[in-house]
Formats: C-alpha cells, structure tokens, sequence
C-alpha cells in the first residue's frame, strides 16, 4: 500500500492549502464529474505545470453522462442564487476567467448574450453581481405580456453545457496524470480507504447532490429542476439568441436559454421538490438511463412546467408542440450557503477531506473563482478545530 507521503517529498508542518498539499505530496483525489470537479482537476493539472511539480490525479465519480447535473444545466451565468452573499464576488470574477475552455480548445461553446429579467411586481428585482447595468424595457418588446416590468441586461453569457460536457470530459481526463474512474463511493469510510490507496494525503469532493449521502451533509438537498430541450429553428427572434428569465419567485423559476452550439433552447424551471432519501436518488437515476422507467411524477412535472411557460411566454407555443422538444432532468445540490470548508479531522483523521458544493444551479456562474478560493483554503490544525469548532468556510476575495 503506498505511503501517504511519497519520497522525496517532505510531510506538512504547518497549515496548508489542497492544492500545496497535491503538489507537495504529486497526489490527489478529485470526486465529482459536475462542472465543479472538472475545474478542479483542470487547475491542479495547470499549477503543476507552471510550477514543474508532476502530480497524479485520481478522478472519480458514478457517472459522466446525462445523470450527471452539469451535462444539462442551462450554463447562464447570472448570480441569481441569492442566498449566499459570496456569490456575486465570485460571479464578478468568474466573469472574466473561464480558462478552462479556451486553454482546451472549447471556448465557442461559451457565448455572449444579454439577458431579460421580468417579473409581475412594480420593480424588477435584480441579483446582486449582475454584469451590466440593468435597464428599463418593455416586456411586450419580448412577447411577454404576463410580465408587467422588464430590465434588460446587456452583458451576460452562456455555455452550452449539453454538448460541451461530453467534449470537455474527455479532454481533462486526458491531461497527462489524470486517471479517471468510475466509481460508487458508498460513505465517507470508503472515500478514505480509496484516498490511502492511492497514495495521496488529500480529496477534494465535488460531487454535487451526491454529497449529502457520501459525506453525510444534510445541509445539501437535490433540487428536481426539469428543462425542455425546444429546437432552436423553432423560437422567435430575438428569444433565439436571449435570455429570458421570470425573476419573481425561486420555486417556480422559469427560462429561456438558448444553446447555440447544441441547436436547441432550454425551457423550463425548478420544482420545488427535494430529493433527499437514496432510494429515490436511485430511481431518478434509472429513469435518465432507461426513459421507460421516469417516475411518473416527473412526466406530471414536465407537463407543469410546459403549461407554466406557456402560459408565461405563449410565443414559444410553436417550440413547444408535442413531439417537437424533448425533456431532460436533475438535481441542483441546494444548501442556504455553498459550501467550501475541510472536514472536521474527527471524521477524516490524517486523510484531509475538502467540501466543494452547495451551488444549487450556479455552477457555471461561480466555478472559477470559486474553485480557485477553494483549492486555496488552508486544513485547520488539530488545535485550531478544537478551538473554534467547525472549519470557517471559505471567503472570497
């Protein structure tokens, strides 16, 4: 079984980062194929280059396909998870820093696109972090008569994540040490003895709704959220190149998000309900894998959440005829805050355990910045955590 310090490297003696422990020790496990992963094993595969420190990169998770949240997300980068008043710093600077893409050759699956808020009420509300100034518009300029006011933002992005996720898998796992594998890790017991194995001192989990059963973490909740996968040649201009977002109410989120490279827009919203017990995780799962087999309360949703754009934005009627789109669903791993913090060495012992997660749908606005932060947050000392308890989570700069 290999040594959790490999020779020649030098065990830690003060507090240090995941990222200067992997590039001490030239080991680390990433779990979790969401967009969040991927961006970890991207910066730790390019902080080894720049410093000519080689490293070894166990890559693990269940899938990395359509049951994965990422592969179908709708990639509009707006900070409208409001809960967490991080999220509009680490918007700002994802903004600006989507690397990834165009150091792997995908930057034109990431577009400009302004965006459209509306809303029923007297005043728009708009997130904090946005990346323009809002300005007043007419929703009838935008087929959206249900709407009494709109504001129009003229910077703003999208990825479209459905075709660039398959594309984007395959090039990381590729990046010379990456060692991708599929595996259900069961309980934090598991992840440790996976971890020693390897050889390496530190893990980071990304793994999305996931972690709620891998780590225990009953502050992560899969949020069932459903989009509808319209043909693009069937929407109206200008909705075929903006966004259009209802920005009253959470729980009844609703969109227009086009795809460019994917050929198709996504339409659709969360529901409201939260997954939380296995066995429905499990059967979710089977659903995306044999359509035969969807829980019957998620056709009921996808027929909700049609009416629900229809009746919103009629002028999609012809993009939303039966036979005419197709569906796609999964869970955003929802928490109050994100989470960004080491597991409490009581549970993990010499093994450092990073938490990554909590997005609740804002992957691709935050990821950036918010994995560099991450990577950059030191393990409290055993002494530290006996002191101040729990490890303070993550602030971004």
């Amino acid at each position: 079984m290999p040594s959790s310090v490999l020779p020649g490297h030098l065990a830690a003696t003060e507090p240090e980062s995941f990222l200067a422990a992997a590039l001490r020790t030239g080991r680390a496990v990433v779990v979790g194929h969401g967009i969040t992963g991927h961006h970890v094993v991207h910066r730790l595969f390019v902080e080894s280059q720049r410093v000519s420190r080689p490293i070894q990169i166990l890559w693990v998770a269940d899938h990395h396909d359509r049951r994965v949240a990422s592969f179908g997300a709708s990639g509009w980068h707006m900070p409208f998870l409001e809960g967490d008043p991080r999220i509009a710093a680490w918007a700002h600077r994802s903004f600006h820093s989507w690397n990834i893409l165009s150091e792997l050759g995908f930057g034109e699956y990431r577009t400009a696109a302004p965006s459209v808020l509306l809303t029923r009420e007297e005043r728009v509300p708009v997130p904090s972090g946005c990346p323009a100034v809002p300005v007043p518009v007419d929703p009838g300029e935008f087929s959206a008569p249900f709407y009494r006011r709109a504001a129009y933002i003229a910077e703003g992005a999208i990825v479209s994540s459905c075709t660039l996720m398959p594309n984007l898998y395959r090039a990381v796992s590729r990046l010379p040490g990456v060692r991708p594998m599929r595996r259900h890790i069961h309980d934090i017991g598991e992840l440790l003895e996976l971890t020693h194995d390897f050889g390496a001192e530190v893990v980071c989990v990304a793994a999305g709704d996931r972690a709620q059963f891998l780590l225990d973490d009953q502050r992560i909740e899969g949020d069932l959220g459903v989009v509808l996968l319209a043909d693009l040649a069937r929407v109206p201009q200008p909705l075929d190149r903006i966004v259009l977002m209802d920005a009253d109410r959470y729980d009844e989120l609703t969109y227009s998000i086009p795809h460019h490279s994917c050929g198709h827009v996504c339409l659709g919203g969360s529901s409201g309900r939260l997954v939380t017990e296995p066995e429905e995780y499990t059967e979710l799962g089977r659903g995306l894998t044999d359509p035969s087999r969807v829980p019957s309360y998620v056709t009921a949703l996808v027929e909700e959440i049609r009416d629900r754009v229809l009746q919103r934005l009629p002028v999609l009627r012809p993009a939303l005829t039966p036979g005419a789109y197709q569906y796609w669903y999964g869970l955003r791993p929802l928490a109050e805050r994100v989470i960004a913090e080491w597991i409490p060495r009581s549970r993990t012992g010499s093994v450092g355990v990073l938490e990554l997660g909590g997005l609740g749908g804002s992957g691709f606005t935050v990821a950036p910045a918010f994995v560099e932060d991450g990577l950059a947050l030191r393990r409290p000392t055993p002494r530290m955590e006996s002191h101040f308890g729990r490890p303070t989570p993550v602030h971004s700069s």
